[in-house]
Formats: structure tokens, sequence, C-alpha cells
């Protein structure tokens, strides 16, 4: 039996978002799913590794990433309550990794066979068309942001580079003031910025005007 806060994020994860709770309820019985526990700095998906499961994190944060050579870490992308976990590899045609996923925090997560979807017997056809549905959009949304930053790190400048994230996150919080979903380190990571370079470039906009920043909070200037 799940709690009602773990269903509640259950609800509000792509896949039932826009369902009604009765129906919502009914499907998740179905799936069969199992939660699984993930201690801070524990990996939960491995490059290479095979999966058959789709996740939706109920609590807690991961961070999807990819190594270097030199074993330089990259952040791809943070996961929060309600994301969905690794269903773009669930339903590829080989289910194997391309990065791996560890837990930033401890997490908690409810996994669900990505048969259900795939084979006929646990949801009916139109219900697997839902599904579907959802993971198109999904995906859709996932390769705009990929986009994005693609052009952001393809950026030289450092300073500019900071500029432009700056900028996509003012859009998106349609607000000069926000908060990011990154701490330094992880923004210097997404960046492909040494910390100590971010601190400094963040430290002398701050001095010319541009912005004012704590910790994750930022607020931008006017521009004149």
């Amino acid at each position: 039996m799940q709690k009602e806060q773990d269903r509640e994020a259950i609800y509000r994860s792509i896949f039932f978002c826009d369902m009604d709770r009765k129906k919502a309820d009914e499907i998740i019985n179905r799936l069969d799913g199992r939660t699984v526990t993930y201690d801070k700095g524990e990996i939960i998906i491995r490059e290479r590794e095979k999966l058959n499961n789709i996740g939706i994190l109920l609590d807690g944060v991961l961070c999807k990433v990819q190594y270097y050579r030199d074993g330089t870490e990259q952040l791809v992308q943070k996961l929060v309550s309600s994301f969905v976990v690794g269903v773009e590899i669930a339903v590829s045609e080989k289910k194997t990794s391309p990065y791996d996923v560890y837990a930033s925090e401890q997490a908690h997560i409810f996994w669900f066979p990505v048969r259900a979807m795939e084979e006929e017997g646990v949801l009916d056809l139109r219900e697997r068309i839902e599904f579907y549905k959802k993971t198109v959009h999904f995906l859709a949304n996932e390769d705009i942001r990929k986009c994005r930053k693609i052009e952001l790190l393809s950026i030289r400048g450092i300073r500019e580079r900071i500029e432009q994230y700056l900028r996509i996150q003012q859009s998106r919080h349609k607000s000069n003031a926000f908060d990011i979903e990154f701490n330094r380190e992880q923004m210097a990571n997404y960046l492909g910025i040494n910390r100590s370079v971010l601190s400094h470039e963040l430290k002398k906009m701050e001095k010319e005007g541009i912005l004012k920043v704590r910790k994750n909070h930022f607020e931008l200037a006017d521009k004149e």
C-alpha cells in the first residue's frame, strides 16, 4: 500500500497528470509496480546497463550524468519528484542506457515493467495508446531540452554561456528573479565550466550590476 504523498507524485507524472484519479488508481494497481529506496550516492542506472522498467521518482533528487575517459563528470539533467526515470531507455530497441543515474539524496522510485505498455494483458489498447502518446510527448520535450543544451555548450565565451543559461531560466520562470535547480558545483558541471571560474565570473557580474545572486537564487537587472 503506497503512502498518499507517493500517490500524489505518481498522479503528477506524465502518464497520469491528465487522468481521473479513480482511473489512475485502477491502472496503477494493475501495473504491479514496486517502490525501491535508494541511499544518497547510490547508483540507480549504470551506463550500458539493460533496463526493462520505467520509474517515477516519488521523492528525493537524482542526477543523470555521463563520464569522460579522464573521469570527469558531465551533468546531463537533475530529476525531482514526479519525473519519469529511464523511459527513453526502456522503450528503445536495445534498452541499453547511455548514461548513469545516481541519487544525490535519499530517493524512492516507483518502478513498473515496460511490457505493460508493449504487450497485451495489463493495459487495454486505448490505455496503451495513451501511455505511448505521453511517452512521445516526453521524448519530444527531451529532444528540445537537449538541443538547447547543445546550443548552450557551443557558446565559447564563459560569460556568454552563463548569460545565455540565465536568459533561458528567466524566460522559463517569466521573471527576472528565480531559483535554479542546481547548486554551484552542479551549475558549473552542467555548463562545462570549472567551479572556481564560474564563481569568479558571477562575482564580477554582480559587481558590474548585471545580477544579484544568493546561493541558487538569481535576480537579473533590467536592461536599459
